[in-house]
């Protein structure tokens, strides 16, 4: 499988989100792209990566510095609601973008259905429950080990943690039923 552009690939999950009635935030849209990488590379391989970012562990939980720069400004804040006109001109038919975007970036039904299925388990979260969850969960807790929680951070998450540790839970799940 191929990269997606992953500035393609927010303005598609953004307005995914937001034509669902989801809000998005500048930090709640990181860590929907955070969880979007790591279970791409549960369903289809770690080798299979979304996009070739890392994400960084930030204070607040993981963080493509790339998205950050682009949207930190959109906003007066990282936690206040982006709108469509933040990530396409305004009057634009999200339809078509959508299906333009997915068709640019090559997506295959099993990706677009993936994408859904992350949108809906962590898009109707918050942004604070999407950061005490991402600060649970060991691949991002392992590169902040040590620190103080409001320590400046630039450490790169490892992609080999994401994807055993989001592995493991899927295993675990699947041995459930």
């Amino acid at each position: 499988m191929k990269k997606v552009d992953i500035k393609d690939y927010t303005v598609y999950l953004g307005l995914s989100m937001l034509t669902k009635g989801l809000s998005v935030s500048p930090l709640k849209l990181q860590k929907l792209l955070y969880y979007q990488q790591s279970w791409h590379m549960v369903y289809f391989g770690k080798e299979n990566t979304l996009f070739d970012e890392v994400p960084h562990a930030w204070i607040n939980g993981p963080v493509y510095p790339v998205i950050y720069h682009e949207y930190k400004d959109k906003v007066p804040g990282m936690c206040d609601h982006l709108k469509i006109k933040d990530f396409v001109p305004e009057g634009s038919n999200t339809t078509v973008i959508i299906n333009s975007l997915v068709t640019k970036m090559g997506l295959t039904a099993e990706e677009i259905e993936l994408t859904e299925r992350v949108i809906m388990l962590y898009g109707s979260k918050t942004q604070n429950q999407l950061i005490f969850l991402t600060h649970s969960e060991k691949p991002w807790s392992e590169q902040r080990k040590g620190m103080s929680p409001y320590e400046y951070s630039d450490k790169e998450m490892s992609i080999d943690t994401m994807y055993n540790y989001y592995k493991e839970r899927y295993d675990h799940n699947r041995a459930k039923n």
